[in-house]
């Protein structure tokens, strides 16, 4: 029996018919982004891998008569079963799929296929190897059409994309930018770490950074798997990166993820909705209740479900990410960051807003304005779903295969071709229509982006000018304070034998010194006033003030504590009521005679410390348990102290700054540590002193903030 009469079984031609027809639809379903492409893909290359070719290489090795041509039938066969088996690596996303279907890929193309085209002019007879030659004609020119027509049509203008992510994500880095701009004048404005506004704008960072890094993270991780760059890259990368790059199922596998489970899916479209849900929650929980309603509202991170058609629900995951381009992908994940930081703003405005007493007003008028300015940039979401819609309502053309008989299958199969070939063409203009359309719509929000943006750099620029004068008023300030200090060469003048360690923790202070000197007594005093910042120095100049008042009534120590405690009460209006206001300070003041040989004392809530001259500890002279100021008596009593010192002999003064500075183990110093300390440098001059107190302190801080103003008053005799 010669080969061209041998004819293909009635199994093999409908293998072959259950073959093309998914492989053909699935390219095309490919092309138009509809799903179940993947599945017809793959349902072909299984018939093709596991049925077709097996039972025709059993069927045709029969008829070979020679060893060359059974030689070329394993050949042809060994390739098409690589290719086959390489064509469900790549889409099952197997290690090593790219390498091995390409390499087969370029072997049917300019191998097998002008093999199967040459023994096709051969004979035109109906046989087994003329069908399967036909087979291998349609499958490759229906792949290389798909791969051509899935490369370029139907897509939108890749640079309007393009621009569009990069203005996102320059809109992005704005918005970062002024929100950190906010945070750096709410922090440099000395409100209290206690304080409820600041507890609260710091869980909101929090909350912002852990979704923006997520979404970060989420970003690289599609590029280092897509395009096997290292994640150190990956995390610099921009839209502007990934230009054309369509891999359209692996962008979807991997944001659709095998499970809906975000514990065992972390980087899925489902531990992305988890993330969002999780920093919208929180950021509610940080607003004022009155306004949780219409900031929920206003926010641009919903991730509930939308309905479909026919009114049956789809989830948020499937509509924002399936069957998507990644430069759609990644423009979708940039747009998320930057509605987070727009929320953030909106909550972190709330928050200040909640208790601008603190604060200037003239810089919450202008948080408000920026506000309003915002509002246009939510219209961008409903720009994109109507890109989606117009995606989604391309129609679908359904064609009829026509009835032919049986003798006439050579030419079903090329008018087959045929019609696929012209209902891509048909599709392809239409979807050039729809791009059109398309376009201009991105045209148009391309004009609101940059208009937005424009306006979010003016404000940008008013936060910072405002900024600006806050710390220069605070600065002015700084130096009316300082004005109001004695200076040091007046007291190291009638003190020469001392130093004064001060180091505000803000740019003002709540601690001071004090020093005066009468016929008779040179006084000193270390005073530490409640808070410190802004409202401590406010407090330090009435202290001050009242000192300079009570020493020209009395020298004597209790005295003068008790007109500075009756002046202070009066000024800040201070009574017994529930309402009254609870601020004073605590003070050590000391007066010594004119040859230091005897020093009085009385202390509010801070002790005097004396070394004697040689001597390894501490004599502590406790003070009066009470505050100057709040709700201490108008008539209190402040014990006075004379002690008797001899040449040699150190005294030292001090706030509680020092003793309460925090190392960066989270360790306190403590008073202890403070008096062991003292005690380890009296071998020092007392210049000496001052430098080893600083330089100690500044290491122990490390890179810890301050936790209070620190001030160290020593004098020897």
């Amino acid at each position: 029996m010669g080969l061209n009469e041998i004819k293909s079984s009635k199994t093999l031609n409908v293998i072959v018919w259950i073959l093309i027809i998914p492989l053909l639809l699935g390219e095309f379903f490919k092309i138009q982004h509809w799903p179940g492409a993947n599945i017809l893909i793959t349902f072909g290359a299984f018939i093709f891998t596991f049925f077709y070719m097996p039972l025709f290489a059993i069927e045709s090795w029969k008829t070979k008569e020679t060893k060359i041509s059974k030689a070329l039938l394993l050949l042809q066969s060994v390739i098409l079963l690589l290719f086959a088996i390489g064509f469900t690596f790549l889409i099952m996303h197997w290690p090593g799929a790219g390498v091995f279907y390409f390499i087969n890929n370029y072997i049917l193309l300019y191998i097998i296929v002008p093999f199967a085209l040459y023994h096709l002019a051969l004979s035109r007879k109906k046989n087994l190897f003329t069908a399967h030659n036909i087979l291998l004609i349609i499958y490759f020119f229906g792949h290389a059409i798909g791969a051509l027509l899935n490369s370029g049509s139907g897509r939108i203008n890749i640079d309007t994309v393009l621009q569009q992510g990069l203005n996102t994500e320059e809109a992005l880095r704005t918005a970062s930018s002024r929100n950190k701009q906010l945070y750096g004048t709410l922090y440099k404005v000395g409100i209290d770490k206690n304080n409820d506004i600041l507890i609260r704008a710091n869980k909101l960072k929090t909350a912002t950074d852990s979704a923006i890094i997520h979404i970060k993270d989420l970003k690289s991780h599609l590029l280092v798997i897509i395009d096997k760059i290292p994640k150190t890259q990956a995390d610099t990368l921009s839209s502007l990166f990934i230009e054309n790059k369509v891999n359209i199922e692996l962008t979807t596998n991997i944001l659709i993820g095998n499970e809906y489970n975000p514990n065992k899916d972390k980087y899925s479209a489902s531990k992305l909705k988890s993330v969002l849900n999780n920093f919208r929650d929180t950021l509610l929980s940080l607003i004022q209740e009155q306004n949780r309603t219409i900031m929920q509202e206003g926010l641009n991170l919903s991730t509930d479900n939308y309905s479909g058609e026919e009114g049956q629900p789809v989830s948020w995951e499937i509509t924002n990410f399936n069957y998507m381009p990644l430069l759609y992908v990644f423009n979708t994940l940039t747009n998320i960051q930057y509605e987070i930081k727009n929320a953030e703003y909106q909550a972190l405005t709330d928050i200040i807003n909640s208790g601008n007493k603190d604060l200037n007003t003239a810089l919450f008028s202008q948080i408000s304005n920026l506000n309003s300015k915002y509002d246009m940039i939510k219209k961008q979401e409903e720009i994109v779903m109507l890109k989606s819609e117009n995606e989604k309502g391309m129609e679908l053309l359904n064609a009829k295969d026509s009835e032919l008989s049986d003798n006439k299958q050579t030419i079903v199969y090329f008018i087959l071709v045929i019609m696929v070939f012209l209902m891509l063409v048909f599709f392809v203009l239409r979807s050039n229509y729809l791009r059109k359309q398309i376009n201009n719509t991105l045209l148009k929000q391309k004009e609101i982006i940059e208009s937005q943006k424009t306006e979010v750099e003016d404000q940008k620029y008013l936060v910072e000018e405002k900024q600006k004068e806050i710390l220069d008023s605070i600065s002015y300030a700084q130096r009316i304070q300082n004005a109001l200090l004695p200076p040091l060469q007046e007291v190291s003048s009638s003190l020469p034998n001392s130093f004064v360690l001060f180091k505000p923790k803000d740019i003002v202070a709540g601690d001071f010194y004090w020093f005066a000197e009468t016929n008779d007594k040179k006084i000193i005093a270390a005073c530490d006033c409640t808070g410190h910042g802004v409202p401590g120095a406010f407090m330090s100049t009435i202290g001050s003030e009242k000192l300079n008042e009570a020493i020209k009534d009395s020298s004597d120590v209790s005295v003068i504590l008790n007109l500075v405690n009756r002046g202070m009460k009066k000024v800040l209006r201070q009574t017994d009521k529930i309402n009254s206001t609870r601020d004073g300070m605590d003070v050590s003041l000391c007066a010594f005679n004119k040859d230091l040989s005897q020093v009085e004392y009385a202390g509010a809530n801070r002790p005097l410390w004396i070394i004697r001259k040689d001597q390894l500890e501490i004599e502590e002279i406790k003070a009066t348990k009470v505050a100057i100021g709040g709700l201490t008596e108008d008539n209190q009593v402040f014990t006075k102290h004379t002690i008797d010192l001899q040449k040699g002999d150190s005294v030292y003064l001090f706030s509680d700054g020092y003793a309460d500075q925090f190392s960066p183990q989270d360790k306190k110093l403590m008073t202890r540590k403070f008096k062991e300390i003292i005690l380890s440098i009296q071998n020092k001059t007392m210049e000496e002193q001052k430098e080893y107190l600083g330089s100690f302190i500044d290491e122990w801080k490390g890179n810890m903030e301050q936790t209070d103003d620190i001030l160290v008053v020593g004098v020897r005799v």
